[in-house]
């Protein structure tokens, strides 16, 4: 039988710390939310620094963390049993923890499908983006080619900005949840959808897995109660499990090297 990679007891802390990537839209300055967290005794911190973050989670220095689920999988993948999953976002508009990312280009392009666009400009958010990177690498990866290869990776801004990209001619293509897409009527108008991913994955709550079980209630049932404001990317939590995620870390597993 395979050995079996032991679990590594976390150091007692005075208090414990929740790491949120920024950009997933979970606001821990609301009142109810600091008061949650100051009586649980955790503080929370917010970064948009991807790589510290990372860095934080590699050396198990967060207790909890809100980040998007490629970056869960990596973690997994390195073999690293200390944390679990206890939420996972869903798509404001189904309720469901699945979206769909759409491949745009400019109205009048000539493309009709990714085959199209070996060696022009495009545009993702970031390495971690389930929706314009990993979204891409999968749908190439299943023709056997390589993201890196196949396109110019050109970062954009996120969400409506790499939908402005595209129209500004900053790039020629990007791959953007159909939640935004279909948030302006500009978009249907000035662009085309020539590609699309189904079953990606919102970003998901992970915590330590020795963290004591009144600790997880008390979050999960925050995290369940808590509604997105009108803009936000994404909707209300619901608690995780594997069959979720599944799918979508069964095409990350067929990705080369290096994603």
């Amino acid at each position: 039988m395979p050995s079996r990679t032991k679990v590594e007891k976390s150091p007692v802390r005075s208090c414990m710390t929740f790491v949120l990537d920024e950009n997933l839209g979970l606001s821990t300055e609301e009142k109810a939310w600091k008061e949650i967290l100051s009586g649980a005794g955790i503080s929370a911190e917010r970064s948009t620094d991807l790589v510290h973050i990372d860095e934080m989670l590699a050396s198990h220095r967060a207790d909890i963390a809100y980040i998007p689920t490629a970056d869960f999988h990596r973690l997994l993948g390195k073999e690293d049993p200390y944390y679990r999953g206890l939420a996972i976002a869903t798509s404001k508009f189904s309720g469901e923890p699945n979206q769909r990312s759409l491949l745009v280009v400019r109205k009048h392009d000539a493309a009709n499908g990714l085959g199209d666009l070996f060696g022009s400009q495009y545009g993702y958010v970031n390495k971690s983006c389930t929706s314009s990177y990993f979204a891409p690498a999968i749908l190439l990866g299943k023709q056997g080619k390589r993201l890196d290869e196949f396109l110019k990776m050109v970062p954009v801004p996120a969400w409506q900005g790499q939908i402005d990209a595209v129209t500004s001619n900053k790039v020629r293509a990007t791959m953007v949840l159909e939640d935004i897409w279909s948030s302006s009527p500009d978009n249907a108008q000035n662009t085309k959808i020539i590609g699309q991913l189904d079953g990606c994955k919102p970003p998901v709550v992970i915590v330590r897995r020795d963290l004591d079980e009144a600790t997880c209630k008390t979050l999960l049932d925050a995290l369940m109660a808590w509604m997105p404001k009108g803009l936000a990317v994404y909707g209300a939590f619901r608690p995780y499990y594997y069959a979720d995620v599944q799918s979508f870390f069964h095409d990350l597993n067929g990705l080369p090297p290096g994603f």
